[in-house]
């Protein structure tokens, strides 16, 4: 205000200030991200009901029907030109009752004050982490299927024959999560005991190499725990494991190499890490995750895609395994939660 009374002063006009200039701020200060609040509704809403209120101080002949026809017709042009500005309608309104009759009136104080508005609302909501011109960008999503688009979005806002106050990428984000909730109430009921592989096949420590690589070939399978005798997950075994202790080059035979491998063992590494040399306790992997049968299958969330895992052993409350889940046991589980 100290501004536009010191700009008020320099170009002679004795109207510095808009009353509807409080109104307008609140909107850019505190709800930076409206359709209402944005610069072309702040500065074309309150120009376009300036100059109509003018007009009707010169066209309304009847004193009684100046106002109304002002402010009806400043929401019906800023309803067409995308600048919807409640506070630009008390423009149009005290203009009219004002019976202001000049047209600079909306170059000062309606435009200038307008315009600094704006830029005090750039400098405020960027200082204070807002995004302020607030732009509409709605991201690509990772299902091509799933695709939430703006003219969408019109048309069913169009349905309400109304304004509703949010903005396009927020209501998209917002119907994002929703639907996120929806999928996560419908996983709350599911176990993981309910979606694991029970007739889990698994490997001792001490079973050979030989035959635990034939069944992994034999049940076309990447990986199988390791118990001990009370049934406990003590590692993971995996084709991985097997080709990286074999030191496989393929630009050699392949089946020569591991047939070399299975038949002599690991004489290039130190035998002492378990008392059965050559044996599945050679080349399993120790630090094992496993989770229980009792857990939400939401918790298989974080290890499949966070940590990477693909195969998850699955225990009792007395640590016994029990099952196993995969990384396709579990989208089978989304899958037939969505259809419910």
């Amino acid at each position: 205000m100290a501004v536009g009374r010191y700009l008020g002063e320099l170009v002679g006009s004795s109207t510095w200030v808009m009353a509807s200039l409080g109104a307008s701020a609140l909107l850019v200060y505190v709800l930076p991200s409206s359709p209402m609040a944005q610069p072309w509704a702040v500065i074309g809403g309150n120009v376009i009901s300036a100059v109509i209120g003018i007009s009707c101080v010169y066209w309304v002949k009847h004193p009684s029907f100046i106002a109304p026809v002002a402010v009806g017709l400043s929401i019906l042009c800023m309803f067409l030109l995308r600048c919807l500005h409640p506070p630009a309608a008390a423009v149009a309104m005290i203009t009219a009752l004002g019976s202001v009759t000049s047209f600079q009136y909306v170059l000062f104080p309606v435009l200038t004050e307008s315009v600094l508005l704006i830029m005090t609302g750039i400098a405020y909501n960027n200082l204070t982490g807002k995004r302020y011109p607030h732009v509409s960008i709605l991201n690509k999503p990772k299902d091509e299927n799933l695709v939430i688009r703006e003219s969408d979005i019109d048309k069913v806002l169009s349905r309400y024959n109304q304004v509703i106050d949010i903005n396009r990428s927020d209501l998209a984000s917002l119907i994002e999560q929703v639907e996120m909730r929806a999928y996560e109430y419908k996983l709350e009921g599911i176990k993981c005991s309910d979606i694991m592989t029970a007739a889990v096949l698994s490997l001792e420590v001490s079973t050979p190499l030989e035959a635990a690589w034939k069944t992994l070939r034999a049940n076309h399978i990447k990986a199988m725990p390791v118990i001990d005798r009370g049934r406990r997950v003590v590692g993971m075994v995996t084709v991985e494991d097997f080709l990286k202790h074999a030191n496989i080059d393929f630009h050699q035979n392949f089946g020569q190499r591991m047939r070399g491998f299975l038949r002599h063992g690991l004489k290039g590494i130190e035998k002492t890490l378990t008392a059965y040399p050559d044996a599945v306790g050679q080349i399993m992997s120790k630090k094992v995750r496993v989770i229980s049968d009792s857990r939400n299958v939401l918790d298989l969330v974080e290890v499949f895609h966070s940590q990477g895992h693909h195969h998850l052993p699955v225990i009792d409350r007395h640590q016994a395994l029990v099952g196993i889940i995969t990384q396709s046991d579990f989208v089978a589980a989304i899958e037939r939660s969505l259809r419910k």
